[in-house]
């Protein structure tokens, strides 16, 4: 299963196309313009994106996220295009190894 969602993430991303997610316990989707997937330090599963909205925890607002990939249940990619954002930098260190990134 995880592998299927990240090659519907890589092609969402390859393609500049927003996503609808919708991760395991939270009451309603995201919508997300996905960055990449990569590995942390810990070991951790993560998509890097940017949320644009949907779910968030109180108090914050739209931004980047590092998902764990476990959490994931659907990805849905969806017609509106993104473009990245200039102060995305895959080289900081937060990032660890990564599996793909724009």
């Amino acid at each position: 299963m995880e592998e299927i969602l990240i090659k519907e993430l890589w092609a969402a991303s390859t393609d500049l196309k927003a996503c609808r997610v919708i991760l395991k316990d939270e009451p309603f989707p995201r919508v997300i313009h996905p960055y990449g997937v990569c590995k942390t330090s810990r070991g951790k599963i993560v998509v890097v994106c940017k949320q644009t909205a949907g779910f968030t925890k109180a108090g914050r607002t739209a931004g980047y996220r590092n998902l764990g990939m476990l959490k994931f249940q659907e990805v849905e990619m969806l017609e509106e295009s993104f473009e990245p954002a200039s102060d995305f930098n895959p080289e900081d260190p937060q990032y660890g190894e990564w599996i793909y990134h724009i």
